[in-house]
């Protein structure tokens, strides 16, 4: 799945294994954890400028979200 994310004032491109459990409608408007300070990486011929952070199980696979309001871009400590 090739995602735009917005990172503070940035926008960019992460391409994320997630096709299979999340429908793209799904994303749009979430928070989410991405790991920003990456090299890009060519994924399936797509550059991809981050990773989201998901944990697997069972069950399925579920995305890294925050509990309640932040700014985009804020960091994670």
């Amino acid at each position: 799945l090739k995602l735009i994310v917005e990172i503070g004032t940035e926008q960019r491109q992460i391409v994320a294994g997630i096709a299979k459990f999340y429908n793209p409608t799904e994303l749009v408007g979430r928070t989410v954890v991405v790991v920003a300070n990456l090299k890009p990486a060519m994924l399936r011929g797509v550059e991809s400028r981050g990773m989201l952070l998901a944990a697997k199980a069972e069950q399925g696979l579920r995305l890294i979200t925050v509990d309640g309001d932040l700014p985009s871009g804020a960091d994670v400590g």
